[in-house]
């Protein structure tokens, strides 16, 4: 049963930062008589733009010509300013995918559609469940007592990317060890280039490095304690451990004047060799694919072990990527899972792959040649690897991501606060966070330790 307190929550939630008067004009589209089950899906028009996710509605209306059932798919770089108001009429698009929506509230509201029968049944042709077609790991995400409440269409991973052809030309190798990899940073800086680029301006790209050091440092453990907020779990002597390599890092190895940088500049900063190497996720290349010199070869690793360290070095930093929520209030449930299923499939997977450039969330089904050389070198990683780990905070935290872990990183890696006390100060804003009578923190997904022979 709905909560009128939860209800008024999610209405302050969504109200908050509407500036668009009349923003809610957008109408679900008039149809043909003959169309009986209309479905409406609604895109965030980012970087991956919306014409692979439009071609596919085209094909699978086509298909089904003759069922009544017809997708209305449409795309807004400010698409979430326009669906917000849509939800509190209680009107929202039948599909979702968005960035920055306050899941869990909607979730508390009972405003999403929960997916597991869905997902416990196989697609057509195929003779497993659907959600055992996914990398595993991917579901956790948006999970909630055993409830999925969204499906990744995408996969996302975090590397360190560098030259290959720099590389080759001064004699370097991807590291093995951290004690390698500082020594590769020593030598790069020998030779008068930043071993690091870095995006300063926005912090949560080294949240990203420690969520990897600290896998390395304390292992699935350390990330357990952290995702289910336990008291002290950051100053944990593997966090503090894994703060002060970052602070190194960002002290000795990144590039001078990056912390005033964004994204693409620092990122500019790489490809042009200014910088050999820099950290950030699997949509580097496509991103920056515009301005790339032909011969520069971007290819990707993996964060070394650490010695002494908890973590088999064989997890790596991933999660479902580009998550689609169906709304509870949908017209018509089945044509909507239909064409969700259709969408979020092996069969589509290649072509998503040539046509922008993404790698899916579902198991095994990109095909090296449907993708980059980058993408390719970050699929070799994948396919390597046992599993993945994520630290969910800074999606489910938002007010202290915000006011507290990306300020506190800054001044970590600045060199402004000790690591002790950057991880006092993460622990102290979750303590205040967890206080916080309206705070929603649904039980974390743990991950098993003892099932990559890791200490528990």
């Amino acid at each position: 049963m709905e909560s009128p307190r939860r209800y008024g929550l999610l209405a302050a939630m969504l109200t908050a930062g509407l500036v668009l008067p009349g923003c809610d004009a957008i109408q679900r589209n008039a149809v043909d008589p003959s169309i009986t089950a209309p479905v409406e899906m609604a895109v965030f028009e980012g970087g991956y733009g919306i014409h692979w996710h439009q071609k596919i509605a085209r094909q699978f209306n086509a298909e089904r010509a003759d069922s009544g059932i017809r997708v209305d798919l449409w795309g807004d770089p400010r698409v979430i300013e326009k669906v917000k108001p849509r939800l509190l009429r209680g009107d929202p698009p039948d599909l979702m995918l968005m960035n920055f929506l306050p899941i869990w509230r909607l979730v508390a509201a009972d405003k999403l559609y929960v997916l597991n029968e869905a997902l416990d049944t196989p697609l057509p042709g195929r003779d497993r469940p659907w959600r055992e077609e996914f990398i595993p790991g991917t579901l956790d995400a948006y999970t909630s007592n055993g409830q999925v409440y969204a499906i990744p269409s995408a996969f996302g991973a975090y590397a360190c990317w560098y030259d290959a052809r720099l590389f080759r030309e001064h004699g370097w190798e991807p590291p093995e060890t951290w004690a390698e990899f500082e020594a590769l940073c020593e030598a790069i800086k020998a030779k008068g280039i930043a071993p690091f680029a870095f995006q300063g301006k926005y912090p949560i790209y080294a949240w990203w490095t420690f969520q990897s050091l600290v896998h390395r440092t304390g292992g699935l453990a350390a990330i357990n304690r952290i995702n289910a907020l336990e008291p002290g779990a950051f100053q944990h002597p593997d966090v503090v451990r894994a703060a002060g390599l970052l602070q190194k890092l960002g002290t000795a190895y990144f590039q001078k004047g990056s912390q005033a940088m964004t994204h693409t500049e620092s990122q500019l900063q790489f490809i042009n060799n200014n910088a050999a190497m820099i950290f950030c996720g699997l949509w580097l290349s496509n991103e920056m694919k515009e301005s790339t010199p032909p011969s520069f070869e971007m290819r990707c690793f993996n964060i070394p072990p650490v010695e002494g360290g908890k973590g088999n070095p064989a997890l790596f930093n991933g999660a479902g990527w580009e998550y689609i929520y169906m709304a509870k209030s949908a017209r018509h449930p089945e044509a909507t899972l239909e064409f969700l299923r259709y969408m979020v499939s092996p069969e589509r997977a290649p072509d998503m792959g040539r046509s922008i450039g993404v790698i899916t969330a579902m198991k095994g089904a990109t095909p090296r040649e449907a993708v980059t050389p980058p993408l390719q070198s970050a699929l070799d990683m994948i396919e390597s690897a046992e599993g993945i780990f994520r630290i969910r905070l800074e999606d489910l935290l938002l007010t202290w991501r915000v006011q507290v872990m990306e300020p506190g990183t800054s001044k970590l890696l600045s060199g402004e606060i000790t690591p002790e006390e950057y991880c006092a100060m993460l622990d102290e804003g979750v303590a205040a966070a967890k206080a916080d009578p309206d705070a929603i923190i649904p039980p974390a997904v743990l991950y098993d330790p003892a099932a990559f022979g890791e200490p528990s």
